[in-house]
């Protein structure tokens, strides 16, 4: 079987998938003594109305992945809730010797460009994660493409 390490998310080694944000650094937009604002620090376009769902995932005895799913009208925002997680992803080929996972942490996004195979995350730290999901309205019923892939096991080791 296939393994592979996670990989602490950047920007430089997530941009073949999509974006990440960070929190940002600079100077905030607007400020007083209550907030703090940072404004635009990403975009992305979607053609149409977007929905918001949540996903819980859940620890298993081991992190194997065997399947996959895309999206080819939208981009796919992931949001960490309330533990970090890691997304598998799968941009060239049909095996596991071409995924890569990266670990998202709270205060981080994620967005998923159009086509790029993805995984369900796996939660780290805790028995269980939730993530908000952002995407085109419709996105579950008409936008899924799903595929086995050669099973491969994600290793945390960040």
């Amino acid at each position: 079987m296939i393994t592979i390490n996670t990989k602490q998310i950047t920007e430089d080694n997530f941009k073949k998938f999509g974006r990440v944000v960070k929190s940002p650094k600079g100077e905030p937009t607007a400020q007083a003594n209550d907030f703090k604002f940072w404004s635009d620090i990403t975009d992305y376009e979607i053609d149409g109305t977007t929905e918001i769902g949540i996903c819980t995932v859940y620890k298993q005895p081991k992190n194997i992945i065997n399947g996959m799913e895309r999206h080819l009208l939208t981009p796919e925002i992931l949001i960490p809730i309330d533990a970090p997680f890691v997304l598998p992803l799968l941009k060239e080929g049909d095996s596991g010797e071409n995924a890569e996972a990266f670990q998202v942490d709270i205060g981080e996004v994620v967005i998923i460009d159009n086509s790029v195979w993805h995984g369900a995350c796996l939660p780290v730290e805790k028995i269980e994660a939730s993530y908000f999901v952002i995407f085109k309205k419709g996105t579950p019923q008409d936008d899924v493409y799903k595929k086995q892939i050669e099973e491969f096991e994600i290793h945390f080791e960040i």
